[in-house]
């Protein structure tokens, strides 16, 4: 998979990889997007990445807000992922997390 996080240059990664990037870099944003430029191939990678970004956001107290997906490759996402928002990602072909602290909403 391949990540982009916002003021840091792309690379190729593995879940594990992810999720350390995801623990270090929620430290320090208020708000954060991370964008995986290499969708995952079969629902059941998808799904999998969908709940650890989720439980990930639980553990660093940054809830995911929305996710954005290609709702063409995967028709079986309905507009909530459990209680979470999902939203075509249109032509970009990429999936996004939406992450907010909630002291960044009390400011």
């Amino acid at each position: 998979m391949t990540l982009h996080v916002k003021g840091q240059r792309r690379r190729k990664m593995a879940t594990a990889d992810f999720e350390q990037l995801f623990d270090k870099t929620s430290l320090i944003a208020e708000n954060m997007i991370l964008t995986v430029t290499e969708v995952p191939e079969r629902q059941e990678e998808l799904i999998q990445l969908l709940e650890r970004a989720m439980l990930r956001g639980f553990d660093n107290h940054a809830r995911l807000t929305e996710i954005h997906l290609p709702m063409e490759r995967f028709p079986f996402i309905d507009s909530k992922f459990w209680h979470v928002p999902v939203e075509d990602c249109g032509k970009a072909q990429v999936l996004r997390f939406f992450f907010e602290h909630p002291e960044a909403d009390a400011q």
